[in-house]
């Protein structure tokens, strides 16, 4: 095993290992966890952050591509115990096989269901903690929203969740042009999104780029091209062809819903009523693959007493737009995105009443970190419309 190949190299204060772990129905999820080396460790945050990627893609490349935007270094550099994930037939999981008995079709409920259960258990393990918080990008948002309306053991763990660049709500979503063919995708073995994404990454951000193409993934005043283009060819795989026929229902009114029966919403009004999670939202203004509208009408379903909204734009303070992946890689995110999440994380970074905690951080001491990163953490830092519930 290897750490998925970065940009520009290991970020040398930074220590990285690989993990495995399986699912109930054998399939082997790959992790990587990034701490400070410890010799470099000052202070420890009480709980771990597990970083879910959207679809098709490798956790390593959407929030861990770069030393110079990695979102994961960022944290760690600053006391967190950073987890990313990549679930099945992404990254270095488990892809199908006909020869080990890994079938072409699974959906979205499967990674609900048991990918982030069995995510969620290792990562408590490994860290002797009994709760984490919780970053979904995209799809990894949608996974979210639907533990949290479950309130099952699953979600009893997540001490904060942040949705990232996601909604359950695509019916204004660019993808909806496509939305009457996605029952086709049934015929094929699987759908080749990274195939057909590496050949395009070549003419990205080019004069002979698709300019829908490329906005649909990134605003392109917000992103070095070189990285553009690097995310598009190395973070994508192949989609089963149940995660797309599932995925068809998140464009209609009621938004994404499950693929089994009773086929209730992912964003149930009723179970979301009931959430009390702390709940952070944050989305792009120029989000062409999850709009920033279905990110608002999913965050006034949240019954949680904690929550907040932000949508990065020029409207909202920040230096310039913000498309679906530029959330955590543009050119502006440690100084208009990051202080903000760090904000989040660092205010929820305290024991809950009734939980247990590893006894190895019962005596450790209060974080502490760099005044810049203090006054982040007081202020939110950065810019972006924010509604406090």
């Amino acid at each position: 095993q290897h750490v998925a190949p970065r940009c520009k190299g290991f970020t040398l204060a930074m220590q990285k290992s690989n993990h495995t772990c399986s699912t109930p129905d054998g399939w082997k999820l790959h992790l990587v966890r990034t701490r400070k080396k410890p010799q470099d460790a000052s202070s420890s945050r009480l709980y771990p952050v597990l970083c879910v990627p959207g679809l098709a893609s490798s956790g390593a490349y959407s929030f861990d591509q770069s030393p110079d935007v990695s979102f994961v270094d960022y944290l760690a550099s600053r006391g967190f115990d950073v987890w990313v994930c990549e679930l099945r037939g992404n990254g270095l999981s488990d892809k199908a096989s006909l020869l080990e008995g890994r079938s072409r079709w699974w959906t979205i409920d499967d990674m609900v269901d048991r990918d982030l259960p069995a995510v969620i258990d290792y990562v408590c393990m490994a860290t002797r903690c009994s709760a984490l918080h919780v970053v979904g990008h995209s799809m990894g948002g949608m996974i979210l929203t639907a533990a949290l309306a479950r309130g099952d053991a699953t979600s009893a763990r997540m001490r904060s969740v942040m949705i990232v660049g996601s909604s359950c709500f695509l019916a204004r979503s660019w993808w909806g042009v496509l939305a009457p063919t996605l029952p086709a995708s049934k015929a094929l073995y699987s759908v080749p999104a990274g195939a057909a994404l590496r050949l395009y990454s070549a003419l990205a951000f080019t004069r002979l780029a698709v300019r829908a193409v490329d906005v649909l993934y990134f605003w392109p005043t917000n992103v070095d091209p070189a990285l553009a283009r690097a995310v598009l060819a190395r973070n994508f795989s192949s989609i089963s062809p149940g995660v797309i026929t599932q995925f068809a229902s998140a464009f209609r009114p009621k938004g994404l819903r499950a693929s089994r029966p009773p086929y209730a919403p992912y964003a149930d009004p009723g179970a979301l009523a009931k959430v009390t999670t702390p709940v952070m939202m944050i989305t792009g203004d120029k989000d062409k693959m999850c709009p920033p509208q279905g990110a608002r009408a999913q965050f006034e379903l949240l019954g949680c007493a904690d929550k907040r909204l932000v949508v990065l734009g020029p409207a909202s303070g920040n230096s310039t737009h913000f498309g679906h992946f530029d959330i955590l890689m543009g050119k502006v995110v440690h100084a208009e995105v990051f202080p903000q999440m760090l904000a989040w994380l660092a205010r929820h970074d305290t024991l809950a009443d009734g939980m247990d905690l590893r006894s190895s951080l019962s005596s450790s001491p209060a974080p502490s970190h760099a005044a810049s990163d203090a006054a982040a953490a007081g202020s939110g830092g950065g810019g972006g419309r924010a509604e406090e519930g």
